[in-house]
């Protein structure tokens, strides 16, 4: 297992894990409409205007990219960092590699905030397990059609 900064020839591999994952963990939550439509191709030219700013992660295992993280400055007027996304491919739920592209992404950031769909046990376990923890703050996404309860967690140091 390897974990590095992403480069933009990684964007079709990031992209492809991004809708693998999307529609093995968000099937039944997310309208199944949705998930069959996600493309890799779209998601390709979003990471590669994505990947040159920075702040993109990917974990390789025998040398295919396996997940990857993205994290930043908040979007939250209240919190310092934010990681926007982490991802691993089903194959690799219960391994290590989670932990190890949010351990490489989020280095020494001591105030960050993510947000996790309430009806995702999985992943709030994942983040608890990482120290953060909910801090009160809920929102409604509307993805698809399905509106979403979307919980803030927040890890301070």
């Amino acid at each position: 297992m390897t974990v590095r900064p992403a480069v933009v020839s990684d964007a079709p591999a990031v992209a492809s894990v991004h809708v693998q994952t999307w529609q093995a963990a968000y099937r039944g939550l997310v309208p199944d409409s949705l998930l069959d439509e996600i493309s890799v191709e779209q998601r390709t030219s979003m990471w590669e205007r994505s990947i040159p700013r920075g702040g993109v992660w990917v974990g390789l295992v025998d040398d295919a990219v396996a997940g990857f993280c993205a994290v930043g400055p908040s979007r939250e007027p209240d919190a310092a960092f934010e990681l926007y996304a982490l991802y691993v491919l089903p194959s690799a739920w219960g391994t290590p590699l989670g932990y190890e592209l949010a351990r490489a992404a989020l280095g020494a950031e001591q105030d960050v905030v993510l947000w996790v769909f309430d009806e995702n046990p999985r992943a709030r376990r994942f983040y608890e397990r990482l120290g953060f923890r909910a801090d009160g703050t809920v929102k409604t996404e509307t993805i698809g059609g399905a509106e979403l309860a979307e919980i803030r967690y927040r890890l301070t140091g």
